[in-house]
C-alpha cells in the first residue's frame, strides 16, 4: 500500500526536477518561440552578393530562387542543399514561376525570358527591351509577365512564342497576379495605379491608388478572400510605406502603415491563408491577417538591407532570400 501511495509522489518529484533542469539548461521543455522564427539559415553554395529576388516552390520539391546579381537560379532542398544553375550572362533574373509544362520560367533585366528544366537546362527567348519583374502561370495555358521596360503586359507560350499588349500611356508594369475573377492584375509604380487586364490582353480598367500620397504599388498577390494585396513604397523619409488591398471591383483600401523607407517588397500567401511580405531595408517580416485586415511586423532575425524573395515552401515553412542568404522560417 505504501508503494501505491508514495510512488506517484516520487514520480512527480523526479519529473519536476527534470523539468526544472531542462528549463534552466535550454532543454526540450522550453516553450517554442512565438511567431515566425528562423529554423534554417543557408549560405553554402550561394554566389556572393547573389541578390535573391524571386522565389517559388518547384515541381521537384525544391525551393527555387532567382539571383539577380548572380545570373543564376538557385534551387535548395528542404534539408538545405543548394544547387545553382546559370541563366546566361547579364540575364539578371528577378521573377520566377512554375509553368504549365512543369519547367521553371524566369525573367529579368536581360531582354529575355528563360525556360529552365529542373535539371538546369536553359532555353532563352529574346524579348527586345524587356525588363520582366513579374511572371506567373496564367489563363490559356500561357505564361504572363509584366514588362517594365516596354510598358506592356505579355504572354509567352511553353514553346516560346511571345505576344505583348500595350498598357495605358505612361505606365511601367511591375508585377502581375491572377485575380479570383479570372483577370490579370498589374501594379504600375509610375502612374500609381493597379491595372486590370482581360485574358485577351485588353485593359479593362486602371485604378488609382492616390498619386498624392506618394506610394508606388510594387508587388501583388491574390488572397483566399478573393481580394488582392499589394505593397506600396514611398521612397521617402517622410511618407509611410503601406499595404494596399483591392477588390475585383476596383475598390482600393490602404490597410497598413509601416515606417518610412522600409521598402516593402515581395508579398506571398502562406499556408495559413495570410499574406506575408519582406522589407528590403529592415530585418523585419510583415504579415497581413486576411480575416481582420490587420498588418503586423516581427523581427525573426533576418539580415537587413537586401531581403526580397519570399514563398511558402513545400515543407510548411516560409522561405526568404536575401543578398546571399536563404532562411527557412517556421510559423
Amino acid at each position: 500500500m505504501m508503494i501505491r501511495r508514495f510512488a506517484p509522489v516520487l514520480a512527480w518529484a523526479i519529473l519536476g526536477g527534470l523539468l526544472a533542469a531542462c528549463s534552466s539548461s535550454g532543454g526540450a521543455f522550453n516553450p517554442p518561440p512565438s511567431g515566425p522564427h528562423i529554423s534554417s539559415t543557408i549560405t553554402s553554395g550561394i554566389t556572393a552578393n547573389a541578390g535573391l529576388y524571386g522565389a517559388v516552390t518547384g515541381p521537384d520539391g525544391r525551393v527555387w530562387f532567382a539571383e539577380f546579381s548572380g545570373d543564376n537560379l538557385a534551387a535548395v532542398t528542404t534539408s538545405g542543399t543548394v544547387t545553382e544553375y546559370p541563366t546566361g550572362a547579364s540575364t539578371q533574373p528577378c521573377a520566377i514561376t512554375v509553368g504549365p509544362d512543369n519547367n521553371l520560367w524566369t525573367g529579368g533585366y536581360g531582354a529575355s525570358i528563360e525556360k529552365v528544366t529542373t535539371a538546369g537546362v536553359v532555353t532563352t527567348y529574346a524579348v527586345a527591351g524587356a525588363h520582366v519583374c513579374g511572371i506567373i502561370s496564367g489563363p490559356g495555358g500561357l505564361l504572363w509577365f509584366a514588362d517594365y521596360g516596354n510598358n506592356k503586359v505579355g504572354t509567352i507560350t511553353t514553346s516560346g512564342v511571345v505576344t505583348e499588349y500595350a498598357m495605358p500611356a505612361g505606365s511601367q508594369p511591375d508585377d502581375i497576379a491572377l485575380g479570383s475573377d479570372g483577370n490579370l492584375w498589374v501594379t504600375d509604380d509610375t502612374t500609381h495605379s493597379i491595372i486590370k487586364v482581360s485574358p485577351a490582353g485588353v485593359v479593362l480598367n486602371q485604378y488609382s491608388t492616390g498619386i498624392s500620397s506618394g506610394e508606388q504599388p510594387n508587388y501583388i498577390a491574390a488572397a483566399p478572400d478573393g481580394n488582392l494585396y499589394f505593397t506600396e513604397d514611398a521612397f521617402s523619409s517622410s511618407i509611410h510605406d503601406k499595404i494596399g488591398r483591392i477588390t475585383t471591383g476596383g475598390t482600393i483600401t490602404e490597410i497598413g502603415t509601416l515606417s518610412p523607407n522600409s521598402y516593402l517588397n515581395v508579398i506571398t500567401i502562406g499556408k495559413d491563408g495570410n499574406a506575408y511580405f519582406t522589407e528590403y531595408s529592415t530585418a523585419k517580416l510583415g504579415k497581413v491577417t486576411i480575416a481582420t485586415g490587420h498588418v503586423s511586423e516581427t523581427s525573426p532575425g533576418l539580415a537587413p538591407h537586401g531581403n526580397q524573395a519570399i514563398t511558402a515552401g513545400p515543407d510548411g515553412r516560409l522561405w526568404i532570400g536575401g543578398k546571399q542568404t536563404i532562411w527557412a522560417l517556421t510559423y
